[in-house]
């Protein structure tokens, strides 16, 4: 009994000994065939890469032999057959001949039909047959001119695309381009107002196409109102309608719309945005207004210099230049002023000759903060007033505050020189040679015009020279040496100075009758 038990279990072990190796084996065919799909996909992936980078490098033939190999590894792939159509259409644009433009553009169409068929979710394939129909309808146009009816419409392919992302800002862009082209004005219209409903900033974008006219601007504003009504993007909105109406002359309405534009995020709003609404409230002739928005700007201006220059443009561009310095005033007892602001100030009042409130300005910044700046200022002050003991006592000031600026040294000479002070003239221009940054031919020019008036003769000489050594062009140097030769008795080297001269400005009859009198004395 025990044997046939024996013999029995090695019959049923022999019986289950079969399939286990079948199991095996089908593993191991599993493992090659996935090996095998493997090795397959991982050669296709090497061959898109190097597409990929083929084309940024703007070699279109290789990446095109690329991704033809990777299509071979890989059949039915919708992004490489989306990889295939963009570069059929790249060497179609770049094709200078229609028939072969065409023919490649046709094989662009026909892959990004494909990958549409493999994928009819992809968006970015619904929008590329859209720009390989326009492509196809613009080269049959031009092959074909006889032709009546086109076959060709992106249309449906652009509606596609944007159905599958109704927010694509670009899809939009392309439409409107296309619907412009056609002279589809109505379609235009609702595109543009979809488009500023969807993404208000578009204005920015849109207002530059060469579509834009009053009536986009109108397509524009309904989209805008939309967003607005749907509460889209909000404080954009009303900033971009603001924008529009104020150029359309509705300057109520635009203030409206900004000011409620600031409602929306206040942490956002900076300096600019009160200078805006201030400038908007001062066109429209609401002078407090105005100017409560701007000293608002002011108060937390991270760069009060420049927006009060800023100010100053609004001002007197709105035709009430006189309210500035009424702002400054404010702005100063509410401690946002400083002193390169009251210089400003000071600046924009000489330039609208309101010469007292000037001085008071810089008058009042040196004794908080005495600058060499204020009183050369002051002395433009006094200059125009035909002040000149004014002009002498301000710029030596100047001068003494800040006693490196070669330009207070000159100004101080010149005006040194016109009082006949010529010592103190002569000194200063050798302060403002000595301070210039870059040796200047025109400083020595003028200190040696001061020493000609005090008939140091040899040291205006001295200057000429230092001025022809650093502009040898210069003809009234040679001319002016020549003049101090002669003072000093040197009438041969006033000849060869005057010579030099001519050569310089061979039509000038002063140097000429000079230059021959002096000839004939020799």
């Amino acid at each position: 009994m025990d044997t046939m038990r024996s013999a029995l279990s090695l019959k049923l072990t022999n019986f289950r000994s079969p399939p286990r190796y079948v199991l095996c084996a089908l593993i191991l065919l599993l493992s090659l065939l996935a090996l095998y799909i493997l090795t397959f996909r991982l050669i296709a992936e090497t061959h898109i890469h190097r597409a990929g980078n083929l084309f940024r490098e703007g070699y279109y033939g290789l990446a095109l032999s690329h991704l033809k190999k990777a299509d071979r590894c890989r059949p039915r792939d919708y992004r490489i057959q989306k990889e295939l159509g963009n570069t059929y259409y790249k060497l179609a644009s770049l094709q200078p001949g229609m028939k072969k433009a065409f023919s490649l553009m046709h094989t662009a169409q026909e892959h990004y039909l494909e990958t549409f068929r493999l994928n009819p979710l992809d968006a970015e394939a619904a929008y590329a047959l859209a720009r390989g129909e326009e492509g196809l309808e613009q080269l049959e146009s031009r092959l074909r001119p006889e032709k009546k009816t086109i076959e060709h419409d992106p249309i449906p392919y652009f509606r596609k695309a944007i159905r599958l992302r109704p927010n694509g800002i670009m899809y939009h862009y392309a439409l409107a381009r296309y619907l412009s082209r056609q002279g589809e004005k109505e379609k235009l219209a609702s595109v543009v107002s979809t488009l500023a409903r969807i993404y208000p900033p578009s204005y920015g974008y849109l207002k530059r196409e060469a579509f834009w006219s009053p009536e986009v601007m109108e397509a524009c504003k309904i989209g805008l109102q939309e967003a607005i009504d749907k509460k889209i993007s909000l404080r954009g909105a009303h900033r971009i309608m603001s924008y529009i109406l104020a150029g359309q002359g509705d300057v109520r309405g635009a203030i409206a719309h900004y000011a409620e534009a600031m409602r929306y995020n206040t942490t956002n709003n900076v300096a600019g945005d009160y200078i805006q609404l201030g400038r908007l409230y001062l066109k429209n002739g609401q002078l407090e207004e105005a100017e409560n928005s701007f000293l608002k700007g002011l108060d937390i201006s991270g760069t009060k210099e420049t927006d009060l220059e800023r100010l100053y443009v609004i001002y007197k561009r709105e035709g009430y230049p006189d309210e500035l310095y009424q702002l400054y005033q404010k702005a100063d007892s509410r401690h946002i002023g400083s002193s390169k602001m009251a210089i400003f100030l000071a600046r924009s009042l000489i330039d609208l000759e309101q010469y007292n409130q000037a001085r008071r300005v810089l008058n009042d910044n040196n004794l908080r903060e005495p600058t060499g700046e204020s009183y050369y200022w002051l002395s433009r002050v006094a200059q125009a007033e035909k002040d000149w003991n004014g002009v002498e006592l301000a710029i030596q000031k100047a001068t003494v505050l800040d006693p490196s600026n070669s330009r207070y040294h000159l100004i101080f000479s010149q005006v040194l020189k016109r009082r006949e002070k010529l010592e103190g003239a002569e000194k200063e221009a050798g302060l403002a040679i000595r301070h210039q940054a870059k040796p200047d031919p025109g400083l020595y020019n003028h200190r040696a015009w001061v020493r000609w008036s005090m008939k140091d003769y040899p040291g205006a000489f001295m200057d000429w020279k230092s001025a022809i050594a650093l502009k040898p062009d210069g003809a009234s140097f040679y001319a002016q040496a020549a003049e101090a030769c002669i003072k000093m008795g040197d009438w041969s080297r006033a000849v060869d100075y005057y010579q030099k001269a001519l050569k310089l400005d061979s039509g000038n009859e002063r140097y000429q009758k000079r230059y021959k009198d002096l000839k004939a004395q020799r």
